[in-house]
C-alpha cells in the first residue's frame, strides 16, 4: 500500500487534532456547562459526526481501487468497527460490552453471542493484517519523512491521545485519590471528544496523500 512519495505536506494531517483542541477549548470557553454537556454527550452532536466520518472513511478505502484489495477490506472493516463503537451499537445489541471474556461466558442467547463474536474477529483480523503487513513499512517510510506514513503515525497518536484523556480523571481519582472540578472534568471531556473527532478526518488526509502520490 505505501510506497515512499516526494512529495510535501507532511505534517498536514496533524493541524486537524490541533484544530480541534483549539475548537474544544473555545466551547469550553464560551459554552454554558449544559450546552458543553449535551454538545459531548453519548451520541450527541459530536459523536454522531464522528461516527458518520468514520463510515465515509469506510467508504471512500472500501471503493479505492489504487489500494490493494485485502487493505481495502481491511481498512472498511476497521473504520466501520469504530463507527459502531462510537454509537454503542454494540451495547444496544448486547446490553454489555462484547471485549469482555465474561459477556461470552455469561448467560446471553448463544445466536447473540456468535455475532458479537464473529463481529469482534473481523475487527481483530483486520487490524491483524494491517499490522503485519504495513507496520514495519509504515515505521520505515515515517523515517523517510514519507507523508501517508507520517498521517498514520499521527492518527496512531491522537487515537491513543484520546483514550489517555478519556481514563485519566478517573485513574487519578482510583488510585491516587484526586478529584478535579466539574469545570475540569468538562474541559478534558470536550478535549477528548473533539480530539476523537479528527481521527477519520486525519484518515482522509492519509487517503488524499496516497492518492497523490499513485498518480
Amino acid at each position: 500500500m505505501f510506497q515512499a512519495s516526494p512529495r510535501g505536506g507532511r505534517w498536514l494531517a496533524v493541524w486537524w487534532p490541533v484544530a480541534a483542541s483549539l475548537a474544544a477549548t473555545l466551547f469550553w470557553l464560551l459554552l454554558t456547562p449544559e450546552t458543553l454537556r449535551w454538545l459531548k454527550a453519548e451520541n450527541g452532536p459530536i459523536e454522531g459526526t464522528n461516527a458518520a466520518l468514520y463510515f465515509v472513511c469506510a467508504l471512500v478505502f472500501l471503493l479505492s481501487r489504487r489500494i490493494e484489495p485485502a487493505t481495502r477490506l481491511a481498512l472498511a472493516v476497521l473504520f466501520c468497527g469504530f463507527g459502531a463503537r462510537e454509537m454503542d451499537w454494540h451495547k444496544a445489541f448486547t446490553g454489555k460490552s462484547v471485549l469482555k471474556v465474561s459477556y461470552y461466558l455469561g448467560d446471553a442467547p448463544l445466536q447473540q453471542r456468535l455475532i458479537a463474536f464473529v463481529a469482534v474477529a473481523a475487527v481483530g483480523l483486520a487490524v491483524l493484517l494491517l499490522v503485519l503487513g504495513y507496520a514495519r513499512s509504515t515505521l520505515r517510510l515515517w523515517q523517510r519523512r514519507d507523508p501517508v506514513a507520517t498521517s498514520v503515525v499521527v492518527f496512531i497518536v491522537t487515537m491513543v491521545v484520546t483514550k489517555v484523556l478519556d481514563r485519566s480523571l478517573n485513574l487519578l481519582a482510583e488510585q491516587a485519590g484526586i478529584v478535579f472540578s466539574e469545570s475540569t472534568g468538562l474541559l478534558v471531556g470536550a478535549l477528548e471528544e473533539t480530539i476523537e473527532l479528527s481521527l477519520p478526518l486525519i484518515a482522509l488526509v492519509a487517503w488524499a496523500q496516497f492518492r497523490a502520490m499513485r498518480r
